[in-house]
């Protein structure tokens, strides 16, 4: 598991959790934080006569106590208390109905979510097109978590603004990631898929990314994160000969279970000393390979770190449940 922590940091400023006391202070600078609204919120004066456990009042108490014209950046924990994510609640629905009480958002993050919550492989969402409607400025949406139902988190739409889209996930169906091939999305430097485990959904292969690869897509991309698969070989072998990445600059196959297999076609595909970083870390590969990855392409960072091992001839992925 590797969101053990709430964000401490998102949309280049710190994170803030707030909470609907009066009482409790507001940062000194509320234009300087990313607020975090959580029905989890944990303070001193958690039992001070009203718990405002509904995520509907904590969200209002929150438009009436900051001045939310000046918030850039928001992250979304648990809409439930009873730490079930799972549960229905129309969190895309109202930030969309709040888009003109937040007119300065460009950073989003939907499931900041820890394990004392609940693991990422049970947080599931509704669809989140509405969010992408409402707010035409946005410049970057994290999602934490599925799909609630079977589909993609959103319909194919054009955002001329988002420049960074992450999908984290135990399971990422594969209609999501077609979906995404579906959208118009001129300004996207910055793409992560991760693929997670069929256990919990991750239905796709390298196949539903076959549209993505071959470059006719997002032309500005320049950081693509196809990542935390148990199908990294293959991904690897397809990523090695795909169009797209002679115009990248950060290449991302980390979290997954590559090994020599998956290693050897990129030493055996196109070119990557045009990178600016490879980033293979969390992975399955020998030492020997590891030394020739290492030193194959000059001046290309190679993240090679937290090397795993196989338990009983199995390899895990690095983010599942």
């Amino acid at each position: 598991m590797r969101f053990g922590n709430y964000l401490e940091e998102f949309g280049g400023l710190p994170v803030f959790g707030f909470s609907p006391h009066p009482e409790v202070p507001l940062p000194a600078d509320e234009g300087r934080a990313a607020f975090r609204i959580d029905c989890y919120y944990d303070d001193e004066y958690r039992d001070w006569g009203n718990d405002w456990s509904e995520f509907g009042e904590i969200w209002e108490r929150f438009l009436e106590k900051v001045d939310t014209t000046r918030v850039t950046a928001l992250t979304i924990g648990m809409w439930d208390e009873s730490t079930n994510p799972k549960a229905h609640y129309p969190v895309a629905e109202l930030l969309a109905e709040s888009a003109d009480r937040l007119p300065s958002l460009r950073s989003l993050f939907v499931g900041d979510i820890c394990p004392e919550g609940s693991d990422v492989a049970y947080i599931s969402h509704d669809d989140l097109t509405p969010i992408l409607r409402a707010y035409p400025a946005l410049e970057e949406l994290w999602v934490r978590g599925r799909p609630r139902k079977d589909g993609p988190y959103f319909e194919p739409l054009r955002h001329t603004a988002l420049h960074r889209l992450v999908f984290q996930s135990g399971g990422l169906p594969a209609e999501t990631m077609r979906a995404v091939g579906g959208c118009d999305l001129p300004a996207l430097r910055h793409l992560e898929f991760y693929f997670g485990t069929p256990r919990y959904g991750g239905d796709a292969t390298p196949a539903d990314v076959e549209w993505l690869l071959g470059g006719q897509h997002f032309p500005n991309l320049k950081h693509l994160g196809l990542r935390d698969s148990e199908l990294q070989d293959e991904i690897a072998a397809a990523v090695a000969i795909a169009p797209i990445v002679s115009r990248l600059k950060v290449l991302d196959l980390s979290l997954g279970t590559l090994g020599d297999e998956g290693a050897a076609a990129l030493l055996a595909g196109q070119p990557l000393t045009h990178l600016e970083k490879l980033d293979l870390s969390s992975h399955y590969v020998s030492d020997e390979m590891q030394q020739r990855l290492a030193t194959a392409w000059p001046g290309v960072e190679v993240d090679l770190s937290d090397p795993q091992t196989e338990y009983e001839g199995h390899r895990y992925i690095a983010v599942s449940e």
